[in-house]
This record gives C-alpha cells, sequence and structure tokens, in this order.
C-alpha cells in the first residue's frame, strides 16, 4: 500500500507530538534528543523520561533494545522511562513500561491486586 506524502508522519508531526505531551505533563522537550549526547530521550518531567515515537503505518515494530536505551537513561537520570507510540492515522497513542515499573505505580495509586469492579 502506497501512502500520500500528506499522510505521513513528518519531522514537523514528531516536533507536535513532544511539545503537545510536554504541555501536557508540564514538561520539557529536549532539543535535538536524537542527534546529541547530553539529554536523550523526547520528553522529561520530573520524575519520567519519554521516548516517543509517531508513525502513519498501521503497525509499529518495537524492539527491546530501544526499550533498554530509554530504561538505561532513565536510569542514569533517575526518572521512570515511558515509551510513547502514536499512530497518526487514528490518534491512538500507547504508553509502555516496564513491569516493575507498572507495578511501583499500582501501589502507590493503592491497588493491591485483590479489588473486584
Amino acid at each position: 500500500m502506497l501512502f500520500h506524502k500528506e499522510n505521513m508522519a513528518t519531522v514537523k508531526d514528531s516536533q507536535r507530538q513532544e511539545n503537545r505531551l510536554a504541555k501536557e505533563l508540564d514538561g520539557s522537550v529536549n532539543s535535538g534528543s536524537g542527534n546529541g549526547w547530553i539529554r536523550k530521550s523526547d520528553v522529561r518531567t520530573e520524575e519520567e523520561l519519554f521516548e516517543l515515537k509517531i508513525t502513519s503505518a498501521k503497525s509499529y515494530a518495537l524492539k527491546d533494545a530501544e526499550l533498554q536505551k530509554n530504561s538505561d537513561q532513565a536510569l542514569m537520570d533517575g526518572r521512570i522511562p515511558i515509551f510513547m507510540v502514536e499512530f497518526k492515522t487514528t490518534g491512538n497513542s500507547w504508553v509502555i513500561m516496564s513491569k516493575d515499573d507498572y507495578l511501583e505505580l499500582r501501589e502507590k495509586v493503592g491497588f493491591s491486586g485483590n479489588e473486584t469492579p
């Protein structure tokens, strides 16, 4: 299937995604995050480090190495690593985090695992 150029995710789409999330979370955009060595990942808050991806495709090939790289950087920064993929055509965004971080988050909000709906 061929995409029309206007449907392809662009650098501007990525920048808009970064700016939008930084504003939503009262965080900051790491300028040049993909080409520098000082501040990695795309958006940071006081507690989190986000690596963001946007695609116009129907799927995204998630690689363990990408997740591990974000996790390693977040660990050095003392932040929680979060990986987010946005599908441009549907507007859906999905957040991926480690199981340990997820369980810690559940504990912080008071889920014991024994609740019934």
